[in-house]
């Protein structure tokens, strides 16, 4: 695949339809044999990397809909550093930093920079999208 997206999720994983959104855009890409880099996760749409989310059964579950999504297409789950720390969601390492004894990031994501994102779409074969 010559041409890759790079999907940009700013929106808040229980307030708005933009992470289900993006998966059927993904779902759409693959079809078509366009490949995705990565989906970059930021400011409120961070909270759907903690491995508590427990909404309700009648809801989907977000982060393990990313992870079965993330897995059958090889792409990376990327959440924003300073996003996800300012809301809560920390890595093992952050977390016993800050007096926990467990992170809550969820296993699949990853918490990373922007300026891996930028450099990301640095590439001229990267098309970049964003949902908010």
């Amino acid at each position: 695949m010559s041409q890759e997206f790079i999907i940009l999720i700013s929106a808040s994983p229980a307030k708005t339809q933009a992470h289900l959104t993006a998966m059927r855009f993904i779902q759409e890409l693959v079809q078509q044999n366009v490949g995705v880099r990565s989906v970059f996760f930021y400011q409120e749409a961070v909270l759907v990397a903690s491995r508590f989310n427990s909404p309700p059964s009648d809801e989907p579950q977000l982060n393990h809909e990313w992870t079965k999504l993330s897995e059958a297409h090889g792409f990376e789950l990327q959440t924003c550093v300073a996003a996800s720390y300012r809301r809560g969601v920390l890595d093992k390492e952050q977390a016993i930093k800050q007096g926990f004894e467990i992170g809550n990031l969820h296993k699949s994501f990853k918490i990373t920079g922007l300026g891996q994102l930028a450099a990301a779409m640095s590439d001229i074969n990267i098309k970049f999208i964003h949902f908010k």
